[in-house]
């Protein structure tokens, strides 16, 4: 039987690139929990807000990290943006201030969770107003969240996260890359082609995206041979999150034709067993809802 473990974690930034979780097995198995989330929507009318705290609350409870790969915001009510809805707007974001109204009021939103917020960084939508507005929204919500005493790191927008398990002094080192996301999901495709774009470019054991408001996971191995002539067999997850933002009402989005999308995201379980002195680690997900 393996038991959740998260009541030890650190995260720390190793280089501009990479961060890294460090987490202690206390015992002879053990799951090492992380909920990566995407495409939050934060403030638009639209975001299943009761959803998504209910999601925060369960993570806050068991001391589960949470990871947010892009489009946090939905920001797409200020001057110059061609997708502005004032329908999508929240009456506390009115007014001439727009950018600062969504830093403040997401702060104060997110205080509760200030201890597990680990790692955030930006989508398209945050994208779009550092090139229209030279607002850089992520780096202002995680200055924010690091008064409230968070140590949440303000992420690039892509990179890589070391998830090290140590069990006494033996250590096994998982690698998940986040990007955000790109395309538009076909509904054929629903976005698994893109795996295969991502599988050749980055090396890692893990990889985490959004972007589509999709919610899949895909599993493929690896063989490799060793230097020393061993051959085996190497796990890789392709995990793609969902949206919080409920699209059935946004305008813009059924305008292409588009219909309901998944809501959630993904708890990713490093799942850790010794065996015969080895600290073996593999990897799961399973949905929030």
């Amino acid at each position: 039987m393996t038991i959740d473990y998260n009541s030890e974690w650190v995260c720390t930034e190793t280089n501009e690139r990479v961060a890294q979780f460090v987490t202690q097995i206390p015992k002879a198995s053990g799951t090492f929990k992380i909920l990566a989330l995407t495409d939050l929507h934060w403030d638009s009318a639209h975001c299943k807000l009761d959803l998504l705290k209910s999601h925060l609350d369960e993570a806050l409870k068991k001391n589960i990290p949470v990871v947010i790969i892009g489009d946090l915001y939905d920001v797409m009510q200020g001057k110059y943006d061609p997708r502005s809805d004032q329908s999508t707007l929240r009456e506390e974001h009115r007014g001439n201030c727009y950018f600062d109204a969504i830093i403040d009021t997401s702060i104060d939103w997110f205080r509760p969770y200030a201890k597990i917020m680990a790692l955030v960084s930006p989508g398209n939508h945050e994208g779009a107003v550092m090139k229209r507005q030279q607002i850089d929204l992520i780096d202002r919500f995680c200055r924010g969240m690091k008064s409230e005493g968070s140590k949440v790191i303000s992420a690039p927008d892509w990179g890589f996260i070391l998830i090290k398990m140590k069990n006494r002094n033996t250590v096994n080192t998982k690698k998940l890359y986040y990007q955000h996301g790109y395309g538009g999901g076909g509904e054929i495709t629903r976005g698994l082609i893109d795996h295969s774009r991502t599988r050749s470019q980055w090396d890692a054991d893990v990889y985490v995206s959004g972007h589509i408001h999709r919610r899949n996971i895909d599993e493929n191995i690896i063989v490799r041979c060793s230097a020393r002539g061993t051959v085996s067999q190497e796990q890789q997850l392709f995990v793609r999150c969902g949206s919080y933002k409920d699209e059935t009402h946004d305008a813009w989005h059924i305008s292409k034709g588009r219909g309901a999308r998944p809501v959630g995201g993904w708890y990713i379980n490093f799942n850790a067993k010794i065996v015969r002195g080895d600290l073996l680690v593999s990897v799961s997900a399973e949905p929030t809802s």
